[in-house]
Formats: C-alpha cells, structure tokens, sequence
C-alpha cells in the first residue's frame, strides 16, 4: 500500500482512483504524470500548471516522498 498525506489520497481518490490500486510507486506515478499532462496546463501554450495542475503536482511530490 501506498503512503501519502489525507489531502493526497482524497484527490486521488476524486480524480484517479486507480492509482490508489497500484503496487508500487513507479506505477502510480506514471498514471499521474499522464493525468497531469492532459488536464495540469493552462492554454494556449501549456508550459504553465493550472491549478489543477499544482494540485495534482503537489499529490505526485507526496507520493514521490513518501515511498521509497
């Protein structure tokens, strides 16, 4: 199981639950890096998080951190 802040878990569990299944993780980032990059930037040019882009960010730093 997956270590991560309350906060974190409850975003994933609105906008990404299947990540809350992965084993390790490698696997549930990969599922929030895509997550972000569809949905985490700000038009027309999409170099710029949006906010829900900072927010996801801040869940893939917490999950990042606290599992090694």
């Amino acid at each position: 199981m997956l270590k991560m802040k309350e906060s974190s878990r409850k975003f994933l569990e609105k906008y990404l639950p299947e990540a809350l299944e992965k084993e390790t993780r490698q696997d549930a980032l990969k599922l929030l890096y895509r997550l972000i990059d569809e949905k985490g930037f700000e038009p027309p040019i999409y170099e710029t998080y949006n906010d829900f882009g900072r927010e996801a960010q801040r869940v893939y730093d917490d999950l990042y951190l606290s599992n090694d």
